[in-house]
């Protein structure tokens, strides 16, 4: 109930600020608000934006990875405080989850490498950053590999949210002007010249 809620809510800001030249920087405050929910799926929310402003995709894109990035990095700071003790007692689904164990593994063995690949994927990213802010990676780093990962998904999303349109519309067309040309043969086929169909007869 409240996912949907906040969801529904980011929704609304997005709408109220859809004619805004200031939209893609909107963009960018609700993906830090999504991130820190850790509840709210930003990437439905990026496809909804570009579609309201489909030629802005670029731009949206950018500052919902910036905003992503910002918002990941505080969370990261704020398990960086936490520490093991408190962060297992605050979390022990997550720190219970095959996503936690697959985040520690692929960390340690390759640090903000990891994480950026993380970021740049579908993949859950808060047991990385929970396992990277206890862990006490450079957070320079750490920003770094968030932005660059955000940046690389959201431009593929933005992408396909701005090409959609577009091309449902093409697909819709050409399946029209195919069913119209079948209509039209068909038509022409079930009714033959008269003269055909009486000669067709007397064969007979």
């Amino acid at each position: 109930m409240l996912r949907s809620t906040l969801e529904s809510g980011l929704m609304r800001a997005l709408l109220r600020r859809a004619d805004s030249r200031a939209f893609p920087m909107a963009v960018g405050a609700v993906a830090v608000a999504a991130t820190l929910s850790m509840s709210a799926p930003f990437a439905t929310l990026l496809a909804a934006a570009v579609l309201m402003a489909p030629r802005r995709w670029r731009a949206i894109a950018l500052w919902a990875s910036l905003g992503a990035a910002f918002g990941a990095a505080l969370l990261y700071l704020v398990f960086h405080h936490l520490g093991w003790a408190r962060l297992f007692a605050a979390y022990p689904d997550v720190v219970r989850s095959a996503a936690w164990a697959d985040a520690t593994r692929w960390l340690s063995a390759y640090g903000v490498v990891a994480l950026l690949v993380i970021a740049a994927t579908p993949l859950p990213l808060t047991p990385a950053l929970m396992f990277a802010g206890i862990s006490r990676l450079p957070v320079a780093e750490v920003v770094l590999a968030l932005w660059i990962g955000k940046l690389a998904k959201y431009l593929v999303y933005a992408w396909l949210a701005a090409r959609f349109p577009e091309r449902a519309l093409q697909r819709g067309q050409r399946q029209a002007e195919a069913l119209g040309a079948l209509l039209a043969r068909a038509v022409t086929g079930t009714r033959p010249p008269r003269d055909s169909a009486a000669a067709s007869v007397e064969t007979r």
